[in-house]
């Protein structure tokens, strides 16, 4: 039986660590009648066999759904491994068995999906329901022969299903700008009309980008099929990167690897701020343990309170992770073998099948109500909620770099709707407001090279990406542009769906407070 690295960290959020700890995870509305609850996602702590090369862990989680009408849609976690050779100290992705019935699960409720390049599995249930999912054990068949020697971790991403089907892109309206897509069609006058994406456009390509906005205010190069435009299924995080899984990341890295995904130096002394400015808008990744200059890689922690002590209960590890530039996502997610998502994408996963509204936030409608970090109950923990509750609750328009993101999710309770969740049409939390999501996409350049392919679970050794066409420097005027809006802008039509204002900004090139993002995966 091979020894396995437990973390320090016992709260984890949508994501599990080799953990044995309770996780509290709020849950949303995937319809418009469906209630919300917590996750409690749980995880045993695994076990890796040398004879059969498995590696095997207990999982489960309460209010999981797989819904037949409707959104028609599942939830499951994206499970990956990664192993530390303990001649090197490095760690690199462990592949799985790309065969189905190499891996099983106990309990007959859920089912293991394997996927074609080998980097982790999809577990989900296996038919329609809704209900707690009781402890299961995954056994998971590695593809290459546990060493006696090595350490392994293992990942996991709570994902939502987002089926294939028409969906419109634009909203009717030109929002707070003239940068909205359209069907190409009708720009002389009247309103610019929404266009809707079907399997011929899919399969046929999007092409010049007058055909999806009337200023060609799009890729510079025609769109080709293999562009994601989003009519084909994928999975997409169901919340934004959290500051643990930040965090987590950072600490299964090389010291060179984590100089170009931070903002200081990892041998910085203990406290220091990881990727935030001196104003650090509520994150507080901070160097735990300082590293040793191009040899011993820092340690890094949570320290929302700034006591000095690390990973408390209120220190902030599941709040939406700010500060994230265009290069610090796009690692992360190719780490993870996830990819970014496309502007089309974004749409389709916030409107789903449904018709149009003018103006509509991610949650189907225009009510907007403001949640702010400065009124909070349980600030930094885990069931960190807004004292506001109503309808369109979004964390927007704060204004103050005091405050910052709020967690992950936070507007869902026991008993809100899809509206008062701030829950997309298929059950993806916080596509409006909290922080800037990133996507593949903006004006002036050329990002038509960009496929589905996934990221290979590796990053340089200065810690960039290598995504398959995906653009490497970001900013709307780059092929990375923000959707979405963030807790700190104020203007009210900036959280909107079809809203691209920040077409033409290219602020997150670099850190910034407002940013963060998630990514999807194709299968």
């Amino acid at each position: 039986m091979k020894k396995i690295i437990i973390p320090t960290t016992k709260k984890l959020y949508a994501r599990f660590l080799l953990s044995y700890s309770t996780v509290i995870i709020s849950f949303f509305v995937l319809y418009f009648q469906m209630d919300v609850n917590a996750n409690n996602l749980q995880t045993g702590v695994p076990t890796v066999a040398v004879g059969p090369s498995t590696i095997s862990f207990t999982i489960q989680w309460d209010n999981s759904w797989y819904i037949a009408a409707g959104a028609s849609n599942w939830d499951g976690v994206w499970v990956f491994v990664k192993r530390q050779a303990c001649t090197d100290n490095l760690w690199s992705h462990a592949l799985v068995s790309t065969t189905a019935t190499d891996h099983s699960i106990t309990g007959g409720v859920l089912q293991v999906d394997a996927v074609t390049d080998g980097m982790g599995v999809f577990i989900r249930r296996i038919g329609a329901g809704i209900g707690n999912i009781a402890s299961a054990t995954v056994t998971l068949k590695l593809q290459t022969a546990p060493n006696l020697v090595d350490n392994f971790q293992v990942f996991g991403i709570e994902m939502v299903n987002i089926p294939q089907g028409d969906f419109y892109i634009g909203d009717g309206t030109r929002g707070s700008s003239t940068y909205g897509f359209s069907d190409g069609l009708t720009c002389a006058v009247g309103p610019w009309n929404p266009k809707l994406i079907t399997t011929a456009i899919q399969t046929a390509g999007m092409g010049l980008a007058a055909n999806y906005q009337c200023n060609s205010w799009g890729s510079t190069v025609a769109l080709p099929a293999a562009f994601p435009l989003g009519w084909n299924k994928f999975y997409c995080m169901k919340y934004e990167i959290s500051q643990e899984q930040y965090s987590s990341f950072l600490n299964v890295l090389t010291y060179d690897q984590q100089t170009g995904r931070t903002g200081n130096a990892p041998n910085s002394a203990v406290g220091t701020l990881a990727i935030a400015g001196a104003t650090p808008s509520r994150n507080r990744i901070e160097i735990q343990t300082p590293g040793t200059i191009n040899n011993i890689p820092a340690v890094y922690g949570c320290d929302l309170n700034n006591n000095g002590t690390y990973n408390e209960a209120a220190d902030g590890q599941n709040l939406a992770c700010n500060w994230l530039s265009w290069p610090d996502l796009i690692a992360y997610l190719d780490w993870a073998a996830i990819r970014p998502m496309t502007e089309f994408e974004f749409e389709k996963v916030c409107r789903g099948t449904a018709s149009v509204t003018a103006n509509e936030n991610a949650w189907g409608s225009v009510t907007l109500l403001q949640a702010e970090s400065g009124a909070l109950n349980n600030a930094g923990q885990v069931s960190e909620t807004s004292t506001a509750a109503g309808a369109g609750l979004c964390a927007y328009g704060i204004a103050d770099l005091a405050k910052g993101p709020l967690r992950c999710g936070f507007a869902a309770t026991g008993t809100t709707t899809r509206v008062q969740a701030g829950s997309s049409y298929y059950g993806v939390m916080d596509m409006s407001g909290n922080v800037d999501e990133q996507c593949v996409g903006g004006y002036a350049y050329n990002y038509s090279a960009f496929t589905t392919a996934n990221g290979d679970g590796s990053i340089s050794s200065v810690g960039s990406a290598n995504i398959a066409g995906c653009p490497g420097v970001g900013g709307g005027q780059f092929g990375g542009v923000s959707r979405g809006s963030d807790w700190y802008t104020a203007n009210v039509l900036y959280p909107n769906v079809s809203d691209r204002y920040q077409m033409v900004l290219n602020y997150n090139q670099s850190r910034d407070y407002r940013v963060g993002g998630r990514g999807v995966r194709n299968w």
